[in-house]
């Protein structure tokens, strides 16, 4: 997740209406191809200085999904986990980009680097897994993500080609997502706009202006967002959501328990989680009162589903708007 400094008014770059590199994303601002030349003002030292915390913490989690595209053992015996094949090259292109390397190998070497990484893989694999069923199985051909961060989803995935992928997150990270990616097709169209949690009701009243019909069903996406906002904010967000959408729309959120936040305090990298952390099962009444009905997956069916220890960390939330 990343949010733009408070006061930043929202705006929008439109996509193309298929896939492509999309014209709007322009507006935002571009760099040299794929961000691979290195200048004064394009070193990934310069870059990293430049972000805020969460914007940081955002390239950080690009890192463990990069990390997550090699695979993992399971806990009784070997395999890997089944159903969590993640191929992700475009965030290696994020991470040359805006990851100092000395960075990258200290947060590698965190006591905390294989949990992270199974959390993130697992939270990756079940995302996808939904969105691809919503988007082929169901029809649903718009999807808002919310708090994008340096999520790669629009050209990673085998959308539909009618597909519109929308994006919300701050200036600086939709303009070094450019930078990096802004030369490679997508298999959908995708428009990004600038806007956070905190404006977000007015970021979707623009959206029709870049092709979003409110009056279809649409798909969100709300990855590792809830847990840096206060308990009211979260549920002013679901639902704003709600009110942008119609019945029949589908979400699917990321929770995390307390204990993770606890570990990364105590063995990780500086993190900007709330105080106000609640347990998921409350996350989950929020989400059930903004007008969606909702149900979660337990850590401990993730668990058992992947063969692996997520220590209890990971929680996903499929939500139906009413």
């Amino acid at each position: 997740m990343a949010e733009p400094p408070p006061g930043a008014g929202p705006g929008a770059g439109a996509g193309g209406a298929g896939g492509g590199r999309n014209p709007g994303d322009g507006i935002l601002g571009s760099g040299p191809a794929n961000g691979r030349l290195r200048d004064a003002d394009t070193a990934p030292e310069r870059i990293w200085a430049m972000l805020n915390p969460v914007e940081s913490e955002a390239v950080v989690n690009a890192l463990r999904r990069w990390q997550c595209s090699f695979g993992f053992k399971g806990r009784r015996s070997g395999p890997a986990m089944a159903g969590a094949n993640i191929l992700d090259p475009y965030v290696r292109l994020i991470l040359d980009r805006c990851l100092p390397s000395a960075v990258e190998r200290q947060l590698c070497s965190e006591p905390l680097d294989a949990l992270l990484n199974a959390v993130i893989a697992v939270r990756t694999a079940v995302i996808d897994e939904s969105l691809m069923r919503w988007a082929h199985q169901e029809g649903v051909m718009q999807l808002i993500n919310v708090a994008s961060g340096f999520d790669t989803r629009a050209w990673r995935l085998r959308w539909p080609s009618r597909m519109r992928v929308y994006e919300i997150d701050s200036a600086t990270v939709h303009a070094q997502k450019s930078a990096a990616l802004g030369d490679i097709d997508t298999s959908c169209g995708r428009a990004a706009l600038v806007g956070g949690v905190f404006n977000l009701g007015d970021v979707l009243k623009r959206l029709p202006l870049v092709g979003y019909d409110p009056s279809r069903p649409t798909l969100w996406l709300v990855e590792d967002v809830v847990e840096y906002m206060l308990p009211a904010h979260v549920s002013a967000m679901f639902a704003t959501m709600a009110a942008h959408c119609a019945p029949g729309s589908r979400l699917v959120a990321s929770l995390s328990d307390v204990k993770l936040r606890d570990l990364l305090r105590r063995y990780g990298h500086t993190t900007h989680l709330v105080e106000e952390f609640e347990p998921p099962g409350i996350v989950l009444n929020r989400i059930g009162a903004a007008g969606w009905h909702a149900e979660v997956i337990l850590s401990g069916q993730l668990e058992d589903r992947f063969d692996v220890d997520l220590h209890n960390c990971l929680y996903i939330v499929h939500g139906t708007r009413l």
